[in-house]
């Protein structure tokens, strides 16, 4: 029982990402354009897959037997696992959501208007996505910078001195940062070539349409490309909150000297915030799969008597 509730803990941001993420399509489903066909099902696979692996490793995560049956050690080899595999599985989903819909050529002549990679893009996702990047970059460079080389080398440690003594806790150093970043700069990437696939083509017949499609897909690029990274922070975060409880303390002749981390203040800060970080992935998410849910007959209707 203990373990179903250790569980249901670590799955609670996705839970409530799920919930916002509902509430929020309920609330909007009569606006935007969602998509059809082949485009429709590649937005809901390609949004499913960051949250579904999330929730596996979460599960694994706090399972101590499925280590075993899977070769993973109990500590290094899960840490080193949580930074990547936010990344990874954001990859993947870019790749599915890069997958390109059925063409329809139209008649007449092309326009000749240049179209860049950002045509069909909000500068609001363009801001929110060079932000969350600014962010993670600069928590990973922070920790770097903090980090000291373990016993085989490896900037993955934060030592406080205590009298004669130090007191070491692992800590998002080089060693887990350096691999990240590069997955997270081929991550940006990526989605900067789906966005290109997605605009460059020459619109179809009806241009209207296939340019509110092109919006809506270029916006699940960029809302599952953010997502995936908010994923990744989370990590960084709750491991940040980890280290920051690393204390020690030293008897002296006026008593015992307590010492902890040079950012201990900030734990329950960084802990609320891999928190928060985790629901708002999930809601990026789950709002790329929702965009292939098709609308009822009466917010059609809705949308047409509203129409200018």
């Amino acid at each position: 029982m203990q373990q179903w509730i250790i569980i249901l803990w670590e799955l609670s941001p996705l839970i409530l990402g799920g919930v916002v993420a509902a509430g929020v399509w309920l609330a909007t489903r009569r606006h935007g354009t969602p998509l059809r066909g082949r485009a429709a099902g590649v937005a809901a696979i390609g949004g499913l897959v960051p949250v579904v692996v999330s929730c596996l490793y979460s599960v694994v995560k706090v399972t101590p037997q499925l280590h075993a049956a899977m070769g993973l050690d109990a500590g290094m080899g899960v840490l080193e696992a949580q930074f990547l595999i936010p990344l990874a599985a954001g990859l993947v989903a870019l790749a599915v959501l890069c997958v390109p819909g059925r063409r329809r050529p139209s008649a007449a002549a092309a326009g000749i208007a240049r179209r860049t990679a950002f045509t069909f893009l909000s500068s609001g996702w363009t801001v929110a996505l060079m932000a969350i990047v600014v962010v993670t970059v600069a928590f990973s460079l922070a920790a770097g910078l903090a980090s000291v080389p373990d016993r085989a080398g490896n900037y993955t440690m934060l030592t406080v001195q205590i009298g004669t003594m130090r007191v070491g806790a692992t800590i998002y150093g080089w060693y887990y940062s350096i691999p990240a970043m590069f997955l997270l700069m081929v991550l940006i990437g990526t989605a900067w070539a789906g966005l290109a696939l997605v605009a460059r083509p020459p619109l179809g017949g009806a241009r209207d349409q296939d340019a509110a499609i092109r919006r809506t897909r270029s916006r699940n690029i960029a809302a599952l490309t953010t997502g995936a990274i908010a994923f990744h922070l989370a990590a960084i975060l709750g491991s940040l909150a980890g280290t920051s409880r690393m204390g020690g303390g030293l008897s002296t002749d006026a008593g015992v000297i307590n010492v902890g981390s040079p950012f201990a203040a900030l734990g329950s800060f960084l802990s609320a915030s891999s928190f928060v970080a985790t629901c708002l992935g999930a809601v990026l998410c789950l709002s790329v799969t929702l965009t292939a849910v098709p609308r009822t007959t009466r917010a059609r209707q809705t949308t047409i008597k509203t129409a200018p």
